[in-house]
């Protein structure tokens, strides 16, 4: 990112396998955390809410969406972004479609609301000041999205990560699970999770829950995405983002 503030660098994640773990246990990384993620269990700071949406309105949202067209969609560009303008561009690490929502564009932000409302803010205690206008994702099969975080990059002077986005919690749900691979995977973690339909995921959009969409590998796969900012986090940008939503 060029010409924007000087944001300090993050402290290097994941800590040590034998250090302790960030979550504040007391116990070592690699037998808290990690472990959790190994077996199945959701670690620290990954909420999974189950049913958020019921089964008809997935089928029904998915039948409207299925015909509707669609085109790539573009990745942050951030070599060339600074803090006045975030610049986007295809990205071959990231294949998968962004569906044209018109009229059901009201629909999507009232889920975002209702998650940030009755789920998000009462699992971090904290306000919110706005969240960026949710869409709808369609992975054909061959869709990917390679391991990133979504308010990070890495430095390349220093090694290390930073924060170039005005992003602090990542909220996705999932509106079918009638296709093969497609797994939601956090890489610290070693965390692999089969979304279902209906499903809310979040996490803290910082380079400590990288995460990525695993190749659908049969029918395709529709999910709603969005990112949200607290009211009391330092600003990277001079100005929310245009598809910001106040809170």
């Amino acid at each position: 990112m060029t010409d924007g503030p000087d944001f300090p660098l993050r402290e290097p994640f994941p800590p040590g396998r034998s250090a302790p773990c960030f979550c504040g246990s007391g116990r070592r990384f690699k037998h808290c955390c990690v472990a959790a993620g190994r077996e199945g269990r959701v670690p620290h700071g990954i909420g999974v809410v189950p049913g958020f949406l019921d089964d008809a309105e997935c089928r029904a949202i998915c039948d409207e969406l299925k015909d509707r067209p669609s085109e790539r969609l573009l990745a942050v560009d951030h070599q060339h972004s600074n803090a006045e303008r975030t610049v986007r561009r295809l990205d071959d690490r990231r294949v998968t479609d962004r569906v044209e929502v018109g009229e059901l564009q009201a629909r999507l932000d009232g889920w975002i609301e209702r998650a940030l409302a009755e789920r998000i803010g009462p699992a971090t205690g904290r306000e919110f000041a706005w969240y960026e206008e949710p869409y709808v994702l369609k992975y054909n099969p061959g869709g990917f999205f390679v391991s990133h975080a979504d308010s990070d990059t890495i430095d390349p002077a220093a090694g290390r990560w930073k924060k170039v986005l005005d992003r602090d919690i990542s909220l996705l749900i999932y509106l079918n699970d009638e296709y093969t691979g497609g797994r939601l995977d956090f890489e610290h973690f070693e965390f692999s999770l089969r979304p279902k339909a209906g499903m809310l995921v979040f996490f803290p959009s910082d380079m400590r829950y990288q995460h990525a969409a695993r190749p659908v590998e049969s029918g395709q796969r529709f999910a709603v995405v969005s990112w949200a900012a607290f009211e009391d986090s330092e600003r990277v940008k001079t100005n929310p983002p245009d598809e910001a939503k106040m809170l």
